[in-house]
């Protein structure tokens, strides 16, 4: 039985605690920040008319016997807090409204406001702390499937070499005291992923026309790079499958991540060398993954590449795109079928390439 105690903060503490860095909003286990402006507006209408919200949950943490402190982390509420703070700075208006242009008794309602909160007496870096976030968005629809995977495989080597290439992990370990990064890490992945050089697929997978700010933040290419190095492993699968799979097979070693790396950043330095138009048809999402996918593939088969004729195949093939293709790449992209088609015509375009 985890021990906690229900009490209430007045905003204006919460928001104090938050800024004094007494209480972390940002540990290791939350996702990012993903409320849409319209979301941060509405809830602040909430307290602003003295309605009540959901109770936030925050890990009491560990005393400092030094300095007689503690630093707590927010284990639910993260999206509630930023949309406080981004208000009293004046980030967007309520009813045509900033918060300095409130009058000072609105402002001292607001700030006087009170929250509930169920403090847990826990540890920040306790295992329970990163399970109590997970089960209170179980069945919850705040969350995606990529973002509750990443919290619950966050240790996974899978994951992690997932995460490394989508620049979704400090490999410098800047952020530890302030649990932005998982403690739980094994010191010796952060050892070997200091010696890799994925610079080239992080610009290419992190590329605003392929996935949109909003998109990155909800871990959307997080999904992408653990399907495409599943694909380059084991071939073709439906949807998500194989990917969970070597979350689990993959949670302790995972030998070929060298290999993996290697040959994601060779590919990213072709596709990058291709200079694809903005609106390219290969930096559709299906087809930025079939073409990652096509291209490592052959590469890993000890082949070399003419960019500058890859260059020109793939301006032939999107003048005239097959219909059968087209379609693969427009619906049911993630099935099994799918994938294996669209690979089937890149991978025909990455052999016409081929330095002899």
């Amino acid at each position: 039985m985890i021990d906690y105690r229900v009490r209430s903060v007045s905003l204006l503490n919460l928001v104090n605690d938050i800024r004094n860095k007494r209480l972390i909003p940002d540990a290791y286990f939350q996702r990012n920040l993903v409320w849409r402006e319209v979301h941060k507006i509405d809830f602040i209408k909430t307290i602003l008319l003295g309605l009540p919200f959901p109770q936030i949950f925050i890990s009491k943490g560990k005393i400092n016997v030094e300095t007689m402190s503690t630093v707590s982390c927010i284990v639910d509420g993260q999206q509630r807090t930023n949309a406080i703070i981004e208000f009293i700075d004046d980030a967007f208006p309520v009813d045509e409204k900033f918060y300095s242009d409130l009058d000072g008794n609105k402002k001292s309602e607001f700030l006087k406001y009170e929250v509930a909160v169920i403090e847990l007496d826990l540890e920040n870096d306790d295992p329970k702390v990163q399970e109590i976030f997970q089960r209170i968005n179980r069945t919850s629809n705040s969350l995606t499937s990529i973002e509750k995977m990443a919290s619950e495989f966050s240790t996974s080597y899978f994951m992690l070499v997932a995460k490394l290439l989508s620049d979704q992990i400090d490999i410098e370990k800047t952020n530890l005291d302030d649990f932005r990064e998982d403690p739980s890490i094994p010191e010796e992945f952060y050892s070997w992923a200091k010696k890799k050089k994925i610079s080239k697929f992080v610009q290419l997978i992190t590329r605003k026309d392929i996935f949109t700010p909003r998109e990155i933040a909800k871990k959307v290419h997080l999904m992408h790079v653990l399907n495409i190095m599943s694909s380059i492993l084991v071939g073709f699968y439906n949807r998500n499958e194989k990917a969970i799979e070597n979350l689990n097979d993959y949670s302790e070693v995972f030998n070929e991540k060298d290999d993996v790396i290697a040959a994601l950043e060779k590919t990213a330095d072709i596709i990058l060398k291709l200079k694809l138009k903005s609106k390219s048809y290969f930096l559709n999402k299906a087809n930025i993954y079939s073409l990652i996918v096509s291209v490592a593939q052959y590469i890993r088969e000890g082949n070399d590449i003419d960019i500058d004729v890859l260059r020109l195949e793939l301006e032939s093939f999107e003048r005239e795109i097959p219909d059968d293709y087209k379609l693969a790449a427009a619906e049911a992209v993630n099935s099994t079928r799918a994938r294996q088609l669209r690979n089937n015509y890149i991978f025909s375009i990455v052999q016409r390439a081929r330095v002899v």
